[in-house]
């Protein structure tokens, strides 16, 4: 099983047209590419697989791709991904051609924004449910009383799902009118985003009102619609043409149901009131430029509200339902962003990881200006952002005013760190942040004053917290700023959790599903579902698990058995992960492929079919066809029809039908020899009989699939070329290739000179081929006499003379007599030295005179210059003083030039080398600075042996170097030459401007002689240069710190006060600061109300009312009437319309209390009526109430309309008041409180529980009791219908359950293992041939396989000891002796001379092939054939040398042996010996050997040389150790 994230071809399209689309080189292909760019500035994290949608595709959750195209095929529908839920891509590019969706609807699990459902009455009316929120409220539903709402509240930031419309229950609690699932999460980051399809989030519509049993009664009201999702689409280039849908429209609200009356009826039907429509979603797209973002107008971006739902009529004089109330409209936003960078990566460096959510506050309005950002209000805790799905990251908020304070909460988890960080521009405004818990307590805050603000906080208990982020207040007003915030953890993902999701497949019908890094103690949903992919573009979802549960630990583990059908196709098994709340976690999905055909091509007219997964008993017909790729796409493109193109295009096809007795099946085929060289397809169909297969809809289509091939004519191939300069011959060997076998061919070979001119051929020679790669043998031809390049050609032609595919080898030869390695017509020096090396021209340096000096190159020191030729101190300067670049000191190496004459070298490293090359006064200079030591040169050096001294101007005995030893600081002044502190003024007292501070650089002069320097910004500089009493002034008011000085300031620090009068501490400057508003008067210094009253309680007439109002009038104290409250209730007199009131009683805004008001007139005072509202008139009791008034059994309905007047406390009621213990509403005999199954059938047998057997399912598998054959079904089982599951079945009654059995269909009898396989259903080296049957049991699939599992590795047709594959003679006679080959004399020809090589007495010897009394003579020069002992050669000589020709004879027998004559090379086809150049020549060297004995032999065969002594020894030349070895056979 494969774990994966990108969609199987099969998913695509079918096989043909998927194949076809790849292989054409036509505009077919063009919509598959999308939008691109030079450079790719890719999103971080996208993947490397493309994908490809062509069908409907379900994918959820975030997923990575490069390029993903969404679109239509040739003939199959048009592509959609679904999502349910969230869907984040991020991807290079997006492609969404016309006809292509993306839909993303939401679960009914979010909680956030819910329309409010409705509970109905037995008369089924009631109030239209409310519409669900997202970017506003939902609307409500018609019939609501004044005052009254039922929509969905606004949540979020316009990164969530849409919300679910509220729902209608009947009386009985069963679910009539479903509200509208919200819209789905689409997140897209790339780099290009192009499209001309949909893109939808949008709500779905509430279900129209129902109407009891759809008999007679009111209509019922209408459900409420689903509020729109989010779509956020970042990129760098986004394009939406005139084709283009992106919608987040919030679902309309189900309209209610008409009265009606069905049959005879006496009275009146109210109609249905209309559900409220759901809130728009919200829509943000974003290039990085507005170049890059292309919107047409046409184009359709709408966040809608969805529509109220309508009224339902009445039924006679009844009164028609009210239509509900729209939701609010969504928000739909696009324009730029920074975009991605074209550095980003996947980890470390680069642009972070696009957030999981995001969110762009709008704070910056177009012109610039700072405003109220998108998710206001979050002034306070109430109304504080949800961060409930980190990482959050937003950009561009704002504190819009001075006094803004923007709130975000946080659920923080137990063990979890969390981490906020801001950023802004300090130089706007600073902003600060801080973080406290619920309940208050101080967690931590961040003030600091650069650019950001940074908090972390490690949860040690799970707790709501609140971070909150506000402009600093300083001592002025601050300035408006925006500011980006990120919230995130130190999970894997910075999420609030790092729950994973994991899928499993086991076998074929079972997989396991497991959760980790879950939390202990907290609920979790899940969705487990089977889609099977199925070849014809259908799509099966089985949903195999469903529910919640409560984590005991960091883990959840589960299984699940399905069934897929056994069709072609793709199963995967997916899960989804949520949390408590419906938000998405995680999903992971696991996928395995059902085969049914495979086919493979094995050659140009051979294919196999190999059929698995069959069903057992069933009838198949399995067709085959091979069609020619060029003839079936210029069809198609006309007929538009699979079929047509096929028809015109087919070579060869055949059908089988058959009965599968076992689950595999497998065919070796051959087709007819295609006739082109154009791509061809073999294509294999399967399907059941008795169906019809329509191509083009891919109907009735069973198993599909294809393999392709370029068919390969007949030709010939030039196996190799011999090519030895040192030979008088060389040699081409042939071969034929995708020959047919019974055909003639004629072949011709050529040899060319680099001008293509032919200098050699062979005659025209006729074959038939007896295999397909037969080989045609060698030819020798003569070698040329020039280098070149030259060039082998092989031609091939039909015996009706048509030319097939040839080939070429060509080869270099390089004639060099003198081995220099220059050619030998290119070489000028044809008689250069054995080892030199020489130039181009084959020249060695001893053969040159390149400069023509009369020196040859290899004895000339300068062989390019013909003015040198030596240089005896080898300083690359020559000797001769007339020539260039002569050497003025010839026979010192490290001197050659001197300049000025001096006799000083100009090389300062040589010998003497002179220090000053360009001046003949000096040529030394000992200590380096550049100065010469010479007195009587140029500028001599005063200190010859100081390198940092060398002139003195004012002859003081200080150098002019300031920076050198004893440097003068005043160079041109005698009477100074030091300065320590660097102020310019010198430190001789007796010179010129001396300093008064010669340590201290910022001061050197005082004028008063106060002790401080001159120098106001110097040390302690004096503020008062010309007042010795005063020198500091702190406070910079022009009044000095010294007390005792002239004029002293009384408040030294204080620059707007320095005088006290009265000497109580307050100045006495009325602009200053702490002013004393009463100078003259020590014991006051403040009126904070200016009544003219000091403020000190303790100081002369003290004010009492400090506060009263400007511009009332006061009394001796201080206090105007306004402040006298007599009767001290808090209401001033002058207000109190109770002046008197008790003491201590609480009081209204006019200063009454209870005990003295009676609101309702009944004349009990409100302080003591318990029903303070009774109408006016009635009569009440003593605590004011009203008989309508009371509910004695407090169940909310008066006693008048209770007709339940004794509900037990607590307990809920009906409209009537009555409770469900006071209720049995299916006459059961169980009271509705007590009866858990609430519409029995009349008369039927219930339980203590009020249950009947149709209604329970003890074993939770769905199927009731009462026809639940397999009552005990394990839980979150896939079963039957009749409630048994697989590990409850066994199919084959093989004691195998079927959960566990791999093979559900064994014939009966037959003995299976423990996975319920028998030996005929089990295939262990996968070779198709079942184990029962298979003689090879451990074979691999091959295309010469048997029946009986053999291939022809395995085999020996022949029994020859060698196995067909490497059996060069397949028949060989069970009696006959075979070499390594398979071959036995009889089958061979070594000399090809038309006899065999067990008949032939010279095998190889073409020339000779009888020697009838074996003597070693052929007949045909022996005189007498018939006697072994005498020979034509005695006839010659008498009978004298018998001995020789004996020992001749049998030498020569000795070297047809040790040249391989019992042992044959199995790789040459002709069977000859490795040492033979051509079967002939050697025959006839052989036979030569007979008549001469003693002369020596030399030739070159295949780049070797060999060499026979006058003894028949036989040698090799070693060309490495150059020598002569002795072969060894």
């Amino acid at each position: 099983m494969s774990n994966h994230r990108q969609e199987s071809p099969r998913r695509i399209s079918a096989v043909l047209v998927t194949l076809m689309l790849a292989t054409m080189s036509i505009s077919l292909a063009s919509p598959l590419i999308g939008a691109s760019s030079s450079a790719k500035a890719s999103p971080p994290g996208v993947g490397s697989n493309n994908l490809t949608v062509l069908n409907t595709t379900y994918l959820n959750g975030s997923h990575s791709y490069d390029d993903v195209y969404i679109g239509c095929g040739i003939v199959s529908p048009c592509g959609s991904i679904v999502a349910t839920g969230d869907l984040i891509l991020t991807v290079n590019t997006l492609t969404i051609a016309s006809g292509g969706a993306i839909i993303a609807y939401d679960t009914s699990t979010n909680t956030q924004g819910v329309g409010t459902s409705v509970n109905l009455p037995a008369n089924f009316m009631g109030e239209g449910a409310g519409g669900a929120g997202h970017y506003g409220n939902g609307g409500d539903g018609g019939g609501l009383s004044t005052g009254q709402t039922n929509g969905g509240s606004s949540y979020g930031v316009g990164n969530e799902t849409g919300s679910n419309g509220g729902a209608v229950f009947d009386s009985s609690g069963n679910l009539v009118s479903i509200g509208g699932n919200g819209g789905g999460r689409i997140i897209v980051y790339a780099d290009v985003i192009d499209i001309d399809g949909t893109v939808t989030a949008i709500g779905e519509y509430g279900e129209q009102g129902y109407r009891y049993q759809n008999g007679s009664g009111n209509g019922g009201p209408g459900a409420g619609g689903g509020s729109g999702g989010s779509i956020i689409m970042k990129s760098n280039e986004l394009t939406l043409s005139s084709t283009a849908i992106i919608e987040a429209d919030g679902g309309n609200g189900g309209d209610g149901a008409d009265g009606d009356c069905v049959g005879v009826c006496i009275g009146l039907y109210h109609g249905g009131n209309g559900g409220g429509g759901g809130s728009g979603g919200s829509i943000d797209l974003r290039a990085n430029s507005a170049a890059n973002l292309s919107v047409s107008t046409a184009a359709t971006i709408s966040a809608t509200a969805g529509a109220a739902g309508l009224g339902g009529a009445p039924y006679g004089t009844g009164s028609a339902g009210l239509a509900g109330n729209a939701g609010s409209t969504g928000s739909t936003n696009s324009g730029t962003w920074t975009g991605w960078s074209a550095n980003n990566s996947t980890g470390g460096g680069g642009n972070p990881p696009p957030p999981t959510t995001s969110c762009i506050g709008n704070g910056t309005s177009a012109t610039g200006a700072i405003q109220a950002d998108i998710l206001e209000p979050n002034d306070v805790q109430t109304s504080a952002t949800q961060a409930s799905m980190l990482p959050l990251y937003c950009t561009d908020l704002s504190l819009h005013t001075s006094n803004d304070v923007d709130y975000f909460e946080i659920q923080m988890i137990t063990g979890v760190t969390y981490f906020v960080n801001i950023t802004f521009s300090h130089a706007i405004a600073d902003i600060d942040a801080g973080w406290d818990t619920i309940n208050g307590s101080f967690l931590t805050s961040s003030g600091g004053l650069g650019n950001a603000e940074r908090m972390s906080i490690l949860a040690t208990q799970n707790i709501t917290t609140y971070v909150d982020v506000f402009l600093y207040q300083g001592f002025i007003t601050p300035n408006p700023n925006t500011y980006n915030i990120t919230i995130e953890t130190d999970n894997p993902g910075g999420g609030q959790s790092f729950e994973l999701a994991n899928v499993e497949i086991n076998n074929e019908t079972n997989a396991t599903i497991s959760y980790s890094g879950l939390t202990a103690n907290t609920m979790y949903n899940y969705t487990t579902v089977m889609n099977q992919y199925m070849i014809g573009n259908t799509t099966i979802s089985t949903t195999l698990a469903q529910g919640s549960f409560n984590a005991t630990s960091s883990t959840y583990e589960y299984n699940v058995s399905f069934a897929p059908e056994m069709n072609e196709s793709d199963v995967d098994i997916e899960t989804i992960l949520f949390d408590a709340s419906g938000n998405f976690l995680d999903d992971d999905f696991d996928t395995y492929e059902i085969d049914m055909i495979e086919v493979e091509v094995t050659s140009s007219t051979t294919g196999l079919i190999e059929l698995t997964n069959l069903s057992t008993t069933t009838t198949y017909d399995m067709r085959w066809l091979v069609f020619d790729e060029d003839l079936f796409i210029n069809d198609y493109l006309v007929s538009n029809s699979l079929e047509s193109a096929l028809n015109v295009s087919i070579i060869d096809e055949s059908t089988d039908t058959f009965t599968s007795a076992t689950d595999n099946r497998s065919y070796n085929i051959s087709w007819a020899g295609p006739t082109t060289t154009s791509i061809h397809l073999l294509v294999g169909i399967l399907s059941v009989n008795g169906t019809q297969v329509n191509i083009d809809t891919n109907e009735n289509l069973t198993g599909l699939d294809d393999d392709d091939f370029i068919p390969q004519l007949p030709s010939i191939v030039i196996s190799s070329v011999s090519s030895s300069v040192t030979s008088p011959t060389n040699d081409v060997t042939i071969r034929g290739q995708d020959l047919v076998v019974g055909d003639s061919y004629d072949y011709k070979i050529k040899i060319l000179d680099s001008g293509n001119a032919t200098i050699a051929q062979s005659s025209l020679t006729s074959v038939t081929a007896t295999y397909q790669a037969m080989s045609f043998g060698t030819w020798n031809y003569s070698t040329p006499t020039a280098s070149g390049t030259y060039c082998a050609l092989a031609e091939l032609y039909e015996s009706d003379g048509t030319q097939r595919i040839g080939d070429t080898s060509c080869f270099n030869l390089v004639f060099d007599d003198d081995g220099d390695s220059v050619a030998n017509e290119d070489d000028l020096c044809p008689n250069t030295p054995t080892g030199s090396l020489v130039d181009l021209d084959g020249c060695a340096l001893s053969q040159v005179d390149t400069d023509n000096d009369g020196y040859n190159d290899d004895v000339d020191a300068f062989p390019s210059d013909g003015s040198q030729w030596a240089d005896q101190d080898g300083d690359g300067y020559g000797d001769n003083p007339t020539g260039n670049m002569s050497d003025a000191f010839p026979s010192d190496g490290t001197q050659w030039s001197d300049q000025d004459g001096d006799g000083y070298g100009d090389n300062l490293n040589g010998t003497y080398g002179d220090a000053f090359p360009t001046d003949s006064t000096q040529w030394s200079d000992s200590d380096g600075d550049g100065y010469g030591d010479n007195p009587n040169g140029s500028n001599p050096d005063l200190w010859p042996s100081d390198a940092t001294q060398w002139a003195d101007q004012d002859g003081d005995g200080f150098g002019d170097n300031s920076t050198g030893t004893n440097g003068d600081q005043f160079p041109t002044d005698s009477t100074q030459w030091a300065d320590q502190d660097g102020d310019g003024y010198g430190d001789n007292p007796s010179g010129t401007d001396p300093d008064a501070y010669p340590t201290d650089a910022t001061q050197w002069a005082d004028t008063d002689g106060d002790g401080y320097g001159d120098n106001p910004t110097g040390t302690n500089g004096d503020a008062f240069p010309a007042d010795s009493t005063q020198w500091a002034d702190q406070d910079g008011d022009g009044f000095g710190d010294n007390q005792a000085g002239t004029d002293p300031d009384a408040f030294p620090a204080d620059p707007t006060q320095w005088a006290d009068q009265d000497g109580d501490g307050f100045g006495d400057n009325q602009g200053g600061n702490d002013a004393d508003a009463f100078p003259t008067d020590p014991t006051q210094w403040a009126d904070q109300d200016g009544d003219g009253f000091g403020d000190n309680a303790n100081g002369n007439s003290p004010d009492l009312c400090p506060n009263t109002p400007a511009g009332q009038a006061v009394d001796s104290t201080g206090c105007s009437d306004t402040e006298i409250d007599d009767d001290g209730d808090g209401v001033p007199n002058s207000n109190d319309a109770c002046p008197s009131t008790p003491a201590g009683e609480t009081v209204n805004t006019n200063g009454c209390s209870d005990t003295e008001l009676d609101g309702d007139l009944d004349a009990v005072v409100d302080a003591y009526d318990a029903c303070p509202s009774t109408p006016l008139g009635a009569i009440v009791d003593s605590a004011g109430c009203a008989e309508s008034q009371k509910d004695t059994d407090n169940d909310g309905l008066s006693n008048e309309n209770d007709q339940c007047p004794a509900t037990p406390a607590g307990s809920p009621v009906d409209g009537y008041g009555c409770s469900s213990e006071q209720r049995d509403h299916d006459n059961d005999g169980v009271f509705d409180n007590l009866d858990l199954c609430g519409s029995t059938t009349a008369g039927t047998s219930v339980d203590v529980d009020g249950c009947a057997d149709y209604q329970k399912d003890d074993d939770g598998d769905g199927v009731k009791n009462d026809v639940d054959l397999c009552p005990g079904t394990e839980p979150i089982s896939v079963i039957d219908v009749n409630g048994c599951s697989d590990n409850q079945l066994d199919d084959d009654q093989d004691q195998i359950a079927n959960n566990i059995d791999v093979c559900p269909a064994t014939p009966v009898g037959e003995m299976p293992n423990s996975e319920g396989c028998s030996a005929s259903q089990l295939d262990d080296d996968m070779d198709t041939v079942n184990n029962a049957d298979d003689l090879c049991p451990m074979t691999e699939v091959n295309p010469s396989l048997d029946v009986d599992g053999c291939t022809a590795s395995q085999r020996d047709t022949d029994l020859d000891g060698v196995t067909d594959k490497d059996d060069d003679c397949p028949n060989t006679n069970s009696t006959s002796i075979s070499d390594d080959d398979g071959c036995a004399l009889e089958q061979l020809d070594s000399d090809n001379d038309g006899v065999n090589d067990l008949e032939d007495d010279f095998p190889l010897d073409a020339l000779e092939s009888k020697d009838t009394d074996g003597d070693g003579t052929p007949d045909r020069i022996d005189a007498y054939p018939g006697d072994a002992t005498r020979t034509k050669a005695e006839v010659e000589d008498e009978g004298t040398g018998m001995w020789i020709w004996t020992a001749v004879a049998v030498l020569v027998l000795g070297i047809l042996a040790g040249l391989g004559m019992m042992k044959r090379n199995s790789e040459m086809v002709e069977k000859v010996s490795p040492f033979t150049q051509h079967a002939v020549q050697q025959g006839q060297e052989e036979t030569q050997l007979l008549q001469e004995t003693t002369q020596n032999q030399e030739w070159e065969e295949n780049g070797v040389k060999w060499s026979r002594n006058s003894e028949g020894t036989l040698y090799y030349y070693d060309a490495q150790s150059e020598q002569w070895i002795e072969y060894q056979q």
